[in-house]
């Protein structure tokens, strides 16, 4: 991150390129960058939200699609930066809240990208300021995934299940 903080404007402006890919890409710069300064960032909070609230309405072309889940690998990006940048921070959480329980709900879908995404969700939303109704949705998320036949999902909701008692 040392060897770019420099580019930091830069990568703010690719978050709005016209090519959703260049955008992609800066994500993780900016991940990095966020990691080591989250205030220099959280400007940025309503761009992430509204980023994601368009990838989840559809509005990216077709190719970013995933097994009919729009862009799943920018929407983890988008909630991991989300989940930094809200972490104890009480004003900007409250910015991600709507969009947050919007993805949870759309990725549900049965298959393995989709729980990738809710399992991000429910990271996401045991970093943020904590809110009510987001826990509940992550607590029936987890059991979801603790009730499944698939191993690795179990795993995933006894994870989730422990960052949730661990932070709430």
């Amino acid at each position: 991150p040392s060897s770019v903080a420099s580019l930091g404007g830069k990568f703010r402006q690719a978050l709005c390129d016209r090519d959703p890919s260049v955008m992609g890409a800066s994500l993780h710069v900016l991940f990095d960058l966020a990691k080591e300064e989250p205030a220099n960032y959280k400007d940025l909070v309503p761009s992430f939200v509204s980023i994601l609230k368009q990838i989840t309405e559809h509005r990216l072309p077709k190719d970013f699609d995933y097994h009919r889940i729009p862009a799943p690998w920018i929407q983890m990006q988008l909630l991991r930066i989300l989940a930094t940048l809200g972490q104890a921070d009480q004003v900007a959480s409250e910015g991600m809240y709507e969009v947050l329980l919007d993805v949870m709900r759309r990725a549900d879908t049965g298959i393995s990208v989709g729980y990738a995404i809710i399992y991000e969700c429910v990271r996401t939303v045991t970093t943020i300021y904590p809110n009510a109704t987001l826990l509940d949705a992550a607590a029936a998320s987890i059991a979801r995934f603790i009730s499944s036949d698939n191993h690795n999902l179990k795993y995933l909701g006894v994870t989730g299940l422990a960052a949730i008692v661990k932070d709430h």
